[in-house]
């Protein structure tokens, strides 16, 4: 096993990250023999998460940092060193206990881990800060990690931690190969002899949308209907999580959506997703029924998990004569198909939903968009409403809020 620390060696262009190797430290803490292991026990409350285990990342593992300040000093002090940038954690356990050590690892093949141990220095602390999946950030256009940020940056944001990491998150543009990130709580000022570092990783950062449709009017004899493409029109895209310290010392993480990560400015980078119509195995393409309650509403399954992982943001009111920009204006568009009775279209089209002025995507919910097509003159959305729950991974204790626009 090598016993040595590693140090990432970074350099920033603008505001993002362009390259990231692992070299042997030349200078700096001497390291000890204890290596630095993460706990997989949390304590055991009503609806926790998996997470809380790590038992969801033994497959993907997650990326640890850490900073070194000296002995007597603590961290956001301003004496803190980079002593470890995005190193690869997980376990090489075959099976999940409350006693898996996560350690530093790296990965041989697909299928192969082996360990690659760091060690605490000698003195001093190290304080931590982690996120999931695990990405190379020379590699990834997901998550970028930023150790160094501009203080021209976080001096706009509201209780950041002082000296502490940004990460600039941008959900994949196709809803199939997007991923739930989260990130631990930081964990400060840890030092060698206190054992296993405690990491909370239940805490969902984005918000998960489903769709639900049905329809209503009516149809010529043995005409059925089938939504071929759902798109999300005009919404952020891409937005710095950064680390929090409140004025009663706890600590968090939190997005900022009015500070661009492209060039510093408050117009914020606008995507589209869309869920499309690929009909193979993976998705559930079905025609859609009349319904009355939300219950029996036909789920549009078009990603791998049903589902897609968008930035929390908020909509802007819609202004006094209603007219939609579809170029800057955030829209919810719902294409779909008039099929006979042997499958065959007939007829195709395509409705709009201006989001403006509707409910706002919270950090670590899940909203569910109930969406009823007017077939009638085919042209038609007729009603849309919106359940939010309570992002939790069991035992939701939460009352469904259902909001009507």
């Amino acid at each position: 096993m090598k016993k040595t620390i590693y140090l990432i060696c970074f350099s920033l262009m603008g505001m993002g990250i362009i390259s990231c190797q692992k070299e042997k430290m030349t200078a700096g803490p001497t390291p000890s023999r204890d290596a630095i292991v993460f706990s997989t026990h949390a304590p055991e409350t009503k609806g926790s998460s998996p997470l809380n285990s790590l038992y969801d990342l033994k497959d993907q593992d997650f990326s640890v940092s850490a900073w070194y300040s000296p002995n007597e000093a603590t961290f956001g002090d301003g004496s803190e060193k980079a002593y470890l940038v995005n190193h690869r954690f997980g376990t090489l356990d075959a099976t999940i206990s409350e006693r898996t050590i996560w350690q530093g690892v790296y990965k041989v093949s697909e299928i192969e881990k082996k360990a690659d141990p760091v060690y605490y220095p000698l003195d001093g602390s190290l304080s931590f800060f982690c996120y999931a999946p695990y990405r190379e950030l020379s590699e990834s256009t997901d998550i970028q990690l930023i150790p160094n940020p501009e203080g021209a940056i976080t001096s706009q944001l509201t209780n950041y931690l002082p000296n502490s990491p940004l990460i600039r998150f941008t959900p994949n543009a196709i809803p199939s190969n997007q991923f739930d990130f989260v990130a631990g709580e930081p964990v400060l000022n840890w030092e060698k002899g206190d054992g296993v570092v405690p990491l909370d990783f239940t805490k969902h950062l984005t918000t998960r949308l489903r769709f639900y449709c049905d329809y209503n009017g009516s149809l010529n004899d043995e005409e059925k209907v089938i939504v071929t493409s759902i798109q999300l029109a005009n919404v952020i895209g891409s937005e710095y999580l950064f680390f929090t310290k409140d004025a009663d010392g706890s600590l968090g993480h939190q997005w900022c959506n009015d500070i661009s990560p492209e060039d510093g400015s408050d117009t914020m980078p606008l995507v589209s997703y869309q869920l499309s119509s690929a009909r193979d195995e993976l998705v559930k393409n079905v025609y859609l029924k009349k319904h009355t309650t939300n219950d029996q509403f036909t789920w549009i399954n078009y990603t791998q998990d049903g589902r897609m992982y968008v930035l929390p943001q908020a909509f802007p009111p819609k202004e006094d004569d209603d007219s939609v920009d579809e170029d800057t204006d955030p829209v919810l568009y719902v294409s779909y198909e008039i099929h006979n009775s042997e499958g065959a279209m007939i007829e195709q089209n395509n409705v709009r939903y201006d989001l403006r002025g509707s409910l706002a995507w919270e950090m670590g919910k899940t909203m569910a968009y109930y969406i009823t097509l007017g077939v009638k003159d085919r042209k038609d959305l007729n009603v849309i409403s919106v359940t939010i729950e309570d992002w939790i991974d069991s035992k939701n204790q939460h009352e469904p809020e259902e909001i009507l626009y």
